[in-house]
């Protein structure tokens, strides 16, 4: 199983986004799997990724809504991951997570996804986010310095 975050379904959704043809290229390593079953991501990672994908997916409202509400209803119907529902365990872990971090900028939700893939045994994230590469591996991974 491998955690699926924000920022790679951002990338992946987004052409304009830099790390578009990084996610891209890491999809098409998957073509013919059951995402359902290959991937895993977390009810706070859908609404961030709507959330994001409705405020910064395109130039023009009304097509950053179009694909906002696209990639929703492919999230919603399972067609890119297995939706984990967080607890209110998860979310009071992931607090707690976040309080001993308190030297890094990890969101809520990034440390609702960490509780998550500790206590399933997950070691791999599609992330283009650094915050991933603490302890896991991240694939694409951050975009390289310049």
């Amino acid at each position: 199983m491998i955690f699926l975050d924000t920022g790679f379904i951002f990338a992946l959704a987004c052409r304009h986004d830099a790390s578009h043809p990084r996610a891209r290229d890491v999809m098409a390593t998957f073509e013919g799997r059951d995402f359902a079953n290959l991937l895993l991501t977390t009810n706070h990672v859908v609404e961030e990724t709507i959330t994001l994908l409705r405020a910064r997916g395109h130039h023009d409202a009304g097509l950053a809504h179009d694909l906002a509400m696209k990639v929703g209803h492919r999230l919603f119907a399972g067609d890119l991951a297995r939706i984990h529902q967080a607890t209110a365990d998860d979310e009071r872990a992931a607090f707690a997570y976040m309080g001993r971090h308190r030297d890094k900028k990890y969101s809520l939700t990034d440390c609702l996804s960490f509780v998550v893939m500790e206590t399933r045994g997950i070691t791999e994230a599609l992330s283009v986010d650094e915050d991933f590469t603490h302890r896991f591996q991240a694939r694409p991974g951050p975009p390289p310095r310049k």
